[in-house]
This record gives structure tokens, sequence and C-alpha cells, in this order.
């Protein structure tokens, strides 16, 4: 990604970089001037226009540096800026193209602090970072160089002395950083992921009354935090006090070194102050050396976590090609057994059934039998293996998976919704939509006499997540969301089970008619929603336990047979009640 930004914004680094050097070279310039201003005034016939004259050069001297650093920090500090939006989205950009099977290994929290923490301390690596190595390299040779060529080699080689010394414990000290920074990062990650997963689990932490045992852990969290970035302040903050002390006695050997050559005669006392000036110079580039090291540890650590993501496989470029094909909608699987990348126990074991375009499929089964993991197939979220799962006679593998998504409306059983209004979210695949076909959607989904109640109606805001609706609503919002693109296949994944009985009846009356006209795979833990289907199948730890029509599977008399009729006595007891 750096090397990408380069190529397109790395030449306006080059005029920061001149204008940088600009003004390391004229900041040299000043203790020079300044001795130059003592050896006048302490001369026995000193001219005071000639002093007048050398204020004004060291005036200038101020403003070339104050106009120079103005624009390097333009160029450089504004590039490293416009790196990180590009940073930020690249990798927002990444994660769009990213397979579902990326997400489920991460945590919210992780994916939370890449785009922020990570991003910035990368930024801040070719920005102010950049700058001060630069400016530190520049200003301390030019310094080292005026105090050999135009002061005194000696005194310049013993006020020296101290400085590798420092050197060399601000590079160790800088190692153990950007070991306590990477674990920093992961902490912050982690506690991000607790904060995000609190806020969206409220309810539930309310409901059991969890409060505080949900503040311990956060507690014990924040704690884990602060430690770690107690043992990364105090590894960073001996930094200072290294270059503090080196830098200190090395003034101090100047000074007594320097002054035994002024009170010789040896040495002018205008070129002893413009020693110390120059000491001064040199002093900012070691000191800021400790923060260079500092900051470029934790962007170099920054950057290491962003690569991981940067570098992940993509979903391939065919899965996003037009398919030349019609898809109407048949659906059939032959031995289908599928194990998820990294588990050895396969979630689905030899799945065989044919569905014709426009057929329903019924698909039933007690709680992580595979149901969720068969439609996952279909919908491409996973690649099944070759030859095991078809649409209208073609290998799904040879489909690609946009054509599918394209062709199919998906309604997931948390009814995830954006913090948007009402009728964005219904209308979320094609914004700007005719708001009568939102109507006519929502009417579909038996939610429409709701939202007409709000005082806000199809602009009502849902929340993060649709906090501010029930479980009813907002299934049956995801439900006019996929009605509303009219799909081929349409695949309902326990949609209804947040509403009762009666309102499960009204919707799948309203969306009967639409259902013969499309080929459909309805996952459902309450079976009367599938009482007309054309097939229904009872998974049971992956494979098929139980296959035909409702008629046919009660006179099984098996699983399916004793769910259904368990279902209807509790129905009818709550009935009477």
């Amino acid at each position: 990604m750096i090397s990408k930004f380069m190529k397109k914004h790395g030449w306006k680094y080059i005029p920061g970089i001149l204008f940088l050097a600009l003004n390391s070279r004229i900041q040299t310039l000043a203790p020079a001037a300044l001795g130059k201003a003592i050896d006048m005034l302490e001369s026995e016939v000193a001219d005071k226009a000639l002093v007048f004259r050398q204020a004004g050069v060291i005036f200038l001297i101020a403003v070339g540096v104050f106009v120079t650093r103005f624009i390097w920090r333009m160029f450089i500090v504004m590039n490293a800026r416009t790196m990180e939006v590009f940073l930020r989205e690249e990798l927002f950009r990444k994660l769009q193209r990213l397979p579902i099977s990326f997400f489920a290994k991460q945590r919210s929290g992780d994916l939370m602090a890449y785009a922020t923490n990570d991003v910035g301390a990368v930024r801040m690596t070719f920005g102010p970072v950049l700058a001060m190595s630069i400016n530190g390299i520049i200003t301390g040779a030019l310094a080292i160089f005026s105090m050999v060529s135009e002061v005194d080699r000696r005194l310049t080689g013993f006020a020296l002395l101290p400085i590798p010394i420092a050197a060399a414990g601000i590079i160790i000290i800088g190692n153990l950083v950007r070991v306590r920074f990477r674990k920093v990062q992961a902490l912050f990650a982690k506690l991000s992921g607790f904060v995000n997963e609190s806020i969206m689990g409220i309810r539930v932490i309310k409901t059991f009354a969890r409060e505080d045992e949900w503040l311990e852990d956060f507690t014990r969290i924040s704690a884990d935090m602060r430690d770690a970035n107690i043992r990364l302040t105090s590894t960073s903050s001996k930094l200072d006090p290294i270059t503090a002390i080196t830098f200190g006695l090395s003034f101090a050997i100047s000074l007594i070194y320097g002054g035994t050559l002024v009170s010789q005669g040896l040495l002018p006392l205008g070129s002893l102050v413009a020693f110390q000036g120059y000491l001064i110079l040199l002093e900012r580039p070691v000191i800021q050396l400790g923060r260079i090291v500092n900051m470029m540890q934790r962007g170099l650590a920054s950057y290491k976590r962003l690569s991981g993501i940067y570098n992940e496989p993509e979903i391939p470029e065919k899965e996003m090609l037009p398919y030349p094909g019609e898809i109407r909608g048949a659906i059939s699987a032959r031995n289908l057994t599928f194990t998820y990348p990294g588990m050895s126990t396969p979630a689905l074991r030899n799945i065989s059934f044919d569905l014709k375009a426009g057929e329903t499929l019924g698909i039933a089964g007690p709680t992580g039998s595979g149901k969720t993991t068969l439609v996952s197939l279909i919908l491409k979220f996973y690649d099944p293996p070759e030859g095991t799962l078809f649409i209208d006679g073609v290998d799904i593998n040879d489909i690609p998976a946009l054509s599918i998504r394209e062709n199919t409306g998906y309604v997931p059983q948390d009814g995830f919704l954006f913090s948007t209004g009402i009728a964005d979210n219904i209308s979320f695949y094609q914004p700007g939509i005719d708001e009568e076909k939102i109507r006519q959607a929502a009417e579909l989904a038996g939610i429409a006499d709701e939202i007409e109640s709000f005082p806000n109606k199809y602009d009502t805001l849902v929340g993060e997540r649709g906090t501010h609706l029930s479980g009813g609503q907002k299934q049956r919002i995801a439900l006019a969301r996929a009605l509303i693109r009219d799909p081929r296949i349409l695949i309902l994944d326990d949609t209804l089970s947040a509403v009762d009985n009666i309102t499960e009846q009204a919707i799948v009356s309203h969306i009967n008619g639409i259902l013969s006209e499309k080929t459909s795979v309805i996952i459902s833990h309450r079976l009367s929603a599938l009482r007309s289907a054309s097939k229904i199948i009872w998974l049971r730890d992956g494979e098929i336990t139980e296959s035909g029509t409702h008629e046919e599977l009660m006179a099984l008399r098996g699983e399916y047979y004793a769910t259904y009729t368990k279902q209807m006595k509790e129905a009818q007891q709550h009935g009477q009640q």
C-alpha cells in the first residue's frame, strides 16, 4: 500500500525535503552570526552600525527559519495526512473485497483498531518522524562540520565523546518500546471489541442483571491496558533522561575546556558562544532520536498489522464478473460434503436434493445441524467441493458469486439493520427507489401498518443495529428489504422466529403468491411455516435424516412428525390461555 501511495503522491515529499534541508542549513547559520556579534561587542572599537547590521542578519535568519519551516510542513505533514486518508480508504476497500471466511476469524475490535490507531501510527512515521529524521541528519552533520571547521577540532572531539553512549542506549530502549507497543495495540483492540459488544448487547446484559459482572470484566481489561501503557511509558520515558545527562556532560566539557582556551587567548569568546549554539542544535536531533525510534517502532508494528490485512487473499476476480447465462433458480446438491476451513469435522455430509425453479425447499432440524451452512454455500460465502452443488445444472463454482447474489434475496435470522431510516434500510440495494415500491414491500412483509403508526413513518431512525425496534419488526423490515429486489431465489433463514403464530401466518399468506414465482429456501424452527414447501429436508449432525413433503414426513412419524405435533399442541394450549 505504501508503494502504491508513493507512486501517486510521493513527489510531494521532494519539495518538502528540499525546504527542510534549506531550513536546516539556515538554522546552522545562527550560532556563527551570534558568535560574530559577541566578538563585535567585545571589541574595544565596536562599530554600532556593524552591530546593528549583524542583528539584522540574525533577524533575517529567524525569518528564513520560520518561512522554510512553514513550507516544508505544508508538503510533508499534509502529505502524511493524505496518506492517512489513503490507507484508511484502502483498508475499508480491502475489507469489502475479503470473503466471509476472513470475518469469521476476526474480532470487530481488532478491525476498528486497524482503522484508527494503526493507520494513525503509520501516518506519524511518514510525517513527523520522516521530518525529524531528515532534519536531524542534516542539522547534526552541518553542526558538527561547523564545530570542527569554524571553532576547534579538539574541543569538538572532547565535547562529543558522550554522544555515542546516548545513541546506543536509545537504540536498545527503542527495541523494547516496539515490543511493548504491540502489546498495547493488542489490548486496545480487545478493549474496543469488548465495548462494542457491550453496547450491542446492553439489553441482554440488563435483562440478566449482569451489569456488575460486566463492569468487572471491563475493569480487568482496562487495568491490563493501563499496566501495559505504564510499562510502555516507563520504558520510553528513559529516553529523555539519557539524552539530558549526556548533553549535560557535553556542555560541561565544552565550558571547561573551551573556557580554558578562551582564558589562554587560543579561542575567541564569540567562537565559544557559537560552539555552544552548535551543541544546542546537535542536542535536539539526539533528543529527537529517542522520539524518532519510539514512533518509528510504533509505526513499524502498526504497518506490520496492517500488512496482514492488505495481504489477505481477496475474493477472486472471476467471482465479480458478469455471468453470460440467465439464472432461473433451480438448485441441486449431489453428495455435498463440506468442512469449514481450519476444522476437521464436516459441517455437512452427503447432502443431496433437487429443487426446480419456482419450487420451495424447507429446511428444518435441531440447532447446529448445518442449516445455515447449507444456505451459506448456496450464497457462495464459502466454496463447496466441485461437482456437489449446482444452480440451473451448472456447478456453482463456475458461476460468479456476484451474479448469484444479484439474483438472490437473503434474510438472515438476526435481521441486521443499518442505523439509518426504515425506508433507507428497505431500499438498501438501490437507494432512491420509488416510495410506492417501498410501501408494497413493507405490505408484503406485514410491517406496513406498524411503520405508518410511527411519528416519522418511513423516515423513522431504527438506531444502531435496529435497537429502536422489536425483534419481529427488525426481521420484517429485513424481509421487505429482500422482497423489494424481486429476486429469482429467496432465502429465509428463520426469518419469522421473533413474531407470533398469527403474524407469521399472515405474512406467509401475503408472500405465498410471490413464492410461487421464485425458488425459495426457507429455514424455520417453526414447522408450520414449511407446510406448503415443495420439499422439506430434516437435518441432524449435518446429514439429511428425513426428506419429503409435509404430508410424507408426517406419515413417516419421525423427528419432523414429533416436533410438528409438539409445536401444534403448544400453539393450541397458548391459544386457549
